[in-house]
């Protein structure tokens, strides 16, 4: 059984280069706080879409927890790993608070329409005042999300085993719950009011507890079905079952991306609402995501010779973490830098896609001469040495 599957690895890669390039333009982009996010334009809620990549994220963590497990189970090496699973979650868990409070991305609160600013952001655009540490507590993340879906999934997995259930009937229930759970998930737009009235009275403990559920833009109560999802990619994969993926999984995928089409057409647009349109946009960006990637791994797994070549995506998939935590705050020194060389540069549409293409690039430097090094002291090579004293072996930085 192979340590990895090298198609996931390349679509991580790939997801981490595309975050890089939307965050770089988007974010900059000098007229943002000028559009209506009540009723944006068409070509404003595409490019959110394309914005948004946490869901391939949460979808991919779910896969590859599932598939260690199972190879992991296989050769008996699993007596540790729910405890394992909960530090991974605690870690998880930093790391969201941490990108929220400090490295996170300078953006706008599209509910309220106004600047919501992480420290870095605040402190490297001179707008210090407008960071507000209580506020930040609140938003949600791809981070916690994943969280959450490995600690749930590995409990659910520890179960699976403890009363021996069958591969077919676990393969059912995962059917099942998956799709149960993304057409329920309709309830956050009236159980998003109840915690929108906890956070108006203080209501601190039950506020923060309800934001990894309900919270924009990654609510658990939604992207909990990726990471179930995941979870039966995992099985089918580790299991073979292709003839599974291809003859009832991507049929069904093709209906959910058109339930989702047909909600949205419906309902006004909106960015990050807790509304019927989003919850149709969630519906299709399960469906959509889903299918591209067991497309790409029933299409590219088999040739792993010419998937090795693109080694400069994989360097991206190995620190993907590190350049998540890091890519703002490159940005925002690429940007002061380049406004002291250009007092007039205009951060039209087209001048901020150029600068994120350009981040791009220094990225693809940047990883490059580190991988050199075998990226020490990256975030991945101190969660190695953390979970080798804990015990594990984390294939974190392996393809």
């Amino acid at each position: 059984m192979k340590e990895r599957i090298l198609t996931f690895d390349l679509i991580r890669g790939i997801a981490i280069i595309f975050i890089i390039f939307f965050h770089s333009s988007i974010y900059n982009y000098d007229k943002i706080h000028l559009i209506d996010f009540s009723n944006p334009p068409l070509f404003i809620v595409l490019i959110s879409f394309m914005a948004l990549w946490g869901g391939i994220f949460i979808i991919y963590s779910s896969i590859l927890n599932t598939f260690i497990y199972l190879k992991r189970d296989e050769k008996n090496e699993n007596s540790n790993f729910l405890k394992l699973s909960f530090f991974t979650f605690l870690f998880y868990i930093l790391i969201h608070f941490s990108l929220n409070l400090v490295f996170g991305r300078w953006n706008i609160d599209f509910v309220n329409n106004t600047p919501s600013l992480t420290f870095m952001g605040a402190f490297l655009r001179d707008r210090i005042s407008q960071f507000h540490p209580y506020e930040k507590l609140f938003d949600g993340s791809s981070i916690s999300t994943i969280a959450f879906n490995i600690l749930f999934i590995t409990f659910l997995q520890s179960f699976f085993k403890e009363i021996k259930l069958k591969r077919n009937v676990i393969y059912i229930f995962l059917f099942l719950t998956s799709f149960i759970t993304i057409f329920l998930s309709f309830t956050r737009v009236s159980l998003y009011g109840y915690f929108s009235i906890l956070k108006e009275r203080n209501n601190f403990l039950p506020s923060l507890l309800l934001t990894f559920f309900l919270s924009n833009p990654y609510p658990l109560i939604t992207y909990f079905s990726y990471g179930l999802f995941g979870m039966l990619i995992g099985y089918l994969i580790f299991d073979g079952r292709d003839d599974i993926l291809k003859k009832i999984i991507l049929p069904s995928l093709i209906l959910l991306i058109l339930y989702g089409i047909y909600g949205i057409t419906k309902f006004p647009k909106t960015i990050s609402k807790a509304d019927y349109f989003w919850y149709f946009k969630t519906n299709f960006e399960l469906g959509f995501f889903i299918l591209s990637i067991i497309s790409f791994y029933l299409i590219l797994e088999k040739r792993n010779a010419p998937l090795k070549k693109l080694s400069f995506v994989y360097n991206f998939s190995r620190v993907s973490l590190s350049v998540y935590l890091l890519e703002v705050l490159l940005s925002e020194l690429f940007r002061k830098f380049y406004l002291k060389v250009n007092e007039g540069w205009n951060m039209d549409m087209n001048a901020t896609f150029l600068f994120g293409f350009f981040n791009v690039i220094i990225w693809v430097i940047i990883v490059n001469i580190w991988s050199k090094f075998n990226f020490k002291y990256s975030f991945e090579y101190f969660w190695v040495k953390i979970f080798k004293i804990l015990g594990k072996d984390s294939t974190k930085l392996k393809i």
